[in-house]
């Protein structure tokens, strides 16, 4: 079983890995506080660096953008919404606009446990294997810990 202190990873197959970790909150807050604009800033990416949404429409179809301002230089973010089932499922395409043709799906699942908390899991699915090392390799593990970290605070709260 995972636990709320870390994100822990398990390789899947050549392109895929999958995170999870459990939130102290229902799949519902954990939902809410995922998918608001307004709450991105206080935990998406790290600490020091808020992201600036430019865009946030949570509708299957709709796109998403968040951008991050570090050392003058701006290190965009974005994708498309594919499926959307409240408080369960949602699956997105995630690009880092250095490497478009990178870019990885995420199949997201909060899963109710029976002591009020949630199962959180991501699929990460690369078109290469090549692409699951390199995004492993790149630092992408630190920054989800932060994020994770900062998410759960912020829901623990709720």
């Amino acid at each position: 079983m995972p636990r709320d202190d870390v994100t822990e990873i398990e390789l899947i197959d050549d392109c895929t890995a999958r995170l999870e970790r459990i939130f102290r909150c229902t799949p519902e807050v954990l939902w809410d506080v995922m998918t608001d604009p307004a709450r991105i800033p206080e935990w998406w990416g790290p600490a020091h660096h808020s992201p600036t949404v430019v865009e946030m429409d949570v509708r299957v179809g709709g796109r998403w953008r968040f951008e991050l301002h570090a050392h003058e230089n701006v290190f965009g973010f974005g994708g498309e919404y594919l499926e959307l089932e409240r408080p369960s499922l949602l699956v997105q395409t995630f690009v880092f606009d250095p490497f478009p043709d990178g870019g990885t799906v995420e199949r997201a699942t909060l899963e109710a446990q029976p002591d009020g908390s949630t199962l959180f899991r991501v699929d990460v699915t690369h078109p290469t294997p090549e692409g699951r090392t390199n995004q492993l390799s790149s630092g992408m593990l630190e920054g989800m810990q932060e994020t994770h970290r900062r998410l759960a605070a912020l829901v623990a709260q709720a």
